[in-house]
């Protein structure tokens, strides 16, 4: 998984590479019209032998810059109607002589001034949304596609609704989070068993928030967990890779996936007390999916990691598996549930 310096690197070059593809192209298109219009050219030519008098006028006096500058413009002008004139009477734009930019802000080179152009930035949330993992599956799981009719509307003794009406819950929570990002820095815990939408409604909240170009890394606990310890205990330094630690806490949103599923130890309870308290701090959004109810995740983790994770906004997610459902076309409709 590539850090952000390494995006931006790679797609600076692609930007020069482009401009080399365009600079060739504009000559192969002079030729072929010069082939055509060798009137053209000759244009071309004495438009350069003006631009290289005028800048000799410098070093002339300033009593004769005047008169000779006027005289070059009006040489200027006269050659510039002419050319327009050809292309006219052969039907061609006046800018099929210049530079075809896909970007005309930066002229395809990222930046205006020293100020990244919206194309670059674009470029960049586009490739960072490639590699969040969420890409391949939120064609399908989106908020336009949350089916509350997968949850059963019959009242669970347990806890009192219906999961249905608790999915409706979920739902608005969802999308209050998403609405009001970033300004509440608030955290979300997802938990409840297996199958029951909790990866589903953290994509969901992952495209909304790509598309509207914050930064979101979604990672499985296992990959969050690896990748700290590539950073943590490699031996042969790798800035880039290193990059990797200060791009998980500032990434605007961390959602961490099936969090307890990775192999417990005392490196990864410290280092995800690190991260919730370290974002905490300069209040960036966590958001955590776990099958593990709140007192196995003390069980599991120590103190300080329970202490933080109190803070955050719990929805609770129960119901029948809907992956199971769809694989089989149940119609939860027809179900009875029963806690």
């Amino acid at each position: 998984m590539a850090s952000k310096t390494q995006i931006y690197k790679e797609i600076l070059r692609e930007y020069d590479a482009l401009r080399t593809e365009e600079a060739a192209q504009l000559r192969q298109r002079r030729e072929a019209i010069y082939r055509r219009l060798p009137r053209l050219r000759e244009i071309e030519d004495e438009l350069a032998m003006l631009g290289i008098q005028t800048a000799k006028l410098v070093l002339q006096k300033p009593a004769q810059i005047a008169q000779a500058a006027q005289q070059l413009q009006t040489a200027q002008k006269n050659l510039q109607a002419e050319r327009l004139q050809i292309l006219e009477d052969a039907g061609l734009s006046p800018k099929v002589l210049e530079m075809e930019y896909h970007c005309t802000k930066c002229q395809d080179t990222g930046y205006i001034g020293n100020t990244p152009c919206v194309c670059l930035k674009r470029r960049v949330m586009d490739r960072i949304y490639d590699q969040s993992n969420v890409r391949r599956i939120i064609k399908q799981e989106n908020f336009d596609n949350f089916d509350l009719r997968l949850y059963s509307d019959k009242v669970s003794k347990k806890e009192g609704i219906s999961p249905r009406e608790n999915a409706t819950h979920i739902l608005r929570q969802s999308l209050a989070f998403v609405e009001n990002f970033p300004e509440s820095g608030e955290n979300l815990l997802l938990y409840g068993a297996t199958g029951l939408g909790k990866t589903f409604v953290c994509s969901c909240i992952a495209k909304e928030l790509l598309e509207q170009g914050y930064v979101v890394l979604y990672l499985s606990a296992g990959q969050l967990f690896r990748k700290l310890e590539e950073i943590r205990f490699s031996k042969e330094e790798d800035p880039e890779r290193e990059e990797w630690d200060s791009e998980i806490l500032d990434a605007d949103l961390l959602i961490i996936d099936d969090l307890g599923t990775e192999f417990a130890t005392l490196f990864t309870t410290s280092e995800l007390f690190r991260l919730l308290n370290d974002r905490k701090l300069q209040n960036k959004s966590v958001i955590i999916s776990t099958n593990l109810a709140p007192e196995q995740i003390t069980n599991q983790y120590s103190d300080r990691v329970t202490s933080r994770l109190q803070e955050y906004k719990v929805l609770k997610f129960f119901g029948e598996d809907i992956r199971v459902m769809k694989k089989y076309g149940q119609s939860i409709e027809k179900e009875s549930y029963h806690s």
